[in-house]
């Protein structure tokens, strides 16, 4: 009796191939790019690509000796053996008190079995496993490739279902795949037995197959035995039904998966409009300072020019007391050098009147122009400027560092760098005169 085989739907997505975490930048599990779902129209995937899960997880070349982990990964040995104390692939560890850590996969073991056997027949490289002569028949009992006259002597001994290799070829990899899978190559596990013998019973207190002698020499679990095919059968239901809650819980993390995915979006876009605010704001304040910049340089040169004007005005005064200071003192030397007495007493009296009006000028008050103070007002307007930015830094340095501030919600408009005062703005510059 050869029970059905279990029927569970197709995922598009092989759900052994780990998922990778949807952060910037986002890149596709096992460094490979997603392929496009093909069409109804297009031809199935080759060979290879169809059976891509039946490589190593984690180097992805062909298991050898493929290792099932309790995460559900497959492992070559050789990866399994550089894994250390967890799941290289998902960083699971191994269940405490475990025996082993990996269990020998003969799923994927048989399975590339068979396909090897399929692409020595699809390739027309099949050989004779007896006499390495070109392949004609299939055994699907023995799982033996035979030529024909092996397949004479094997068919007048044995009497097995064996199939021609020419009609093997017209059938696709699934097909192929169906008919190997059988069930009644089930041996006896008693080690005593020479030649093993199929069995259909199986011993749930053994937990192994057994055929009809041990069955009936083992008394002690004599209610525990049932059909092979009954037990398997109850095996694969449990497991459908471990499927089907397992479905339900991948709805509840895909759910919470969806929202973590929404999450880090908002967080993507949260912290590029918050870029742009402080872009932005940092403009306004660049443009702010270049403004107060041109106003302050303007203001300096028209106190400059003002006062340069009044200054070059008593300086002209002052060059012209010099000149006749001077010319008049050279004018008396010459005279008393080379000038005649009666020329003497003909200009004593004009000389007198205009001597004693020079001494009459005085330079002291032409001193009280000569200041360089009047741009102190200039300085204290920057220093209005320059302290409102800086004390805006300060104060985003304290809240830095305080824990409240920290674990205190912002607005994401409240920005430490605030315009100047308003008397910064304005300044003293167009209304004080000196």
């Amino acid at each position: 009796m050869e029970p059905a085989p279990a029927r569970s739907p197709r995922p598009q997505q092989d759900p052994a191939q780990p998922h990778a975490p949807t952060m910037p930048p986002e890149t596709p599990s096992e460094g490979r790019q997603p392929s496009p779902s093909p069409s109804p129209t297009e031809q199935a995937p080759p060979l290879e690509e169809e059976f891509q899960f039946l490589r190593c997880q984690q180097c992805q070349a062909e298991a050898k000796c493929p290792k099932l982990l309790p995460c559900l990964h497959t492992l070559c040995s050789g990866c399994l053996e550089a894994s250390g104390m967890q799941c290289p692939i998902c960083q699971a560890p191994w269940p405490v008190g475990a025996d082993t850590p990996a269990l020998d996969n003969v799923f994927f073991e048989s399975l590339q079995r068979r396909l090897s056997v399929y692409r020595q027949i699809v390739d027309a490289q099949a050989v004779c496993t007896r006499c390495k002569e070109s392949a004609d028949f299939w055994c699907f009992e023995c799982e033996q490739l035979l030529c024909a006259k092996c397949f004479e002597a094997h068919q007048w001994f044995l009497k097995h279902e064996a199939r021609p290799l020419a009609e093997l070829r017209n059938q696709s990899v699934r097909e192929f795949l169906d008919g190997t899978r059988k069930t009644n190559n089930i041996f006896c596990s008693n080690p005593n037995h020479r030649t093993p013998t199929l069995t259909s019973i199986y011993c749930r207190g053994c937990s192994k197959p057994l055929c009809c002698s041990c069955a009936l020499l083992d008394s002690s679990h004599s209610e525990l035995k049932c059909d092979i095919s009954a037990e398997i059968q109850q095996r694969q239901e449990e497991l459908d039904a471990m499927t089907q809650a397992l479905q339900e819980q991948d709805s509840a993390f895909g759910a919470v998966h969806a929202q973590m995915h929404a999450a880090v979006g908002q967080l993507g876009r949260a912290r590029a409009e918050t870029e742009e605010l402080i872009r932005e704001r940092v403009r306004q304040v660049v443009a702010h300072v270049r403004a107060q910049e041109r106003e302050l340089l303007e203001a300096v040169d028209a106190r400059y020019q003002r006062d340069y004007e009044e200054m070059a005005s008593r300086l002209g005064r002052l060059d012209a007391v010099l000149q006749r200071i001077r010319t008049g003192s050279a004018l008396v030397q010459r005279m008393k050098c080379y000038a005649s007495d009666q020329e003497v007493l003909d200009m004593h009296g004009f000389l007198r009147q205009a001597l004693c009006r020079l001494r009459q000028e005085e330079p002291q008050s032409l001193q009280a122009a000569v200041r360089t103070d009047g741009f102190d007002e200039f300085k204290v307007r920057l220093q209005d400027l320059s302290s409102c930015i800086t004390q805006g830094k300060d104060a985003a340095v304290s809240k830095k560092a305080s824990p409240e501030a920290a674990s205190t919600p912002r607005d994401p408009i409240d920005v430490d760098l605030l315009p100047p005062p308003a008397h910064a703005l304005t300044g003293p510059a167009q209304s004080s005169t000196h």
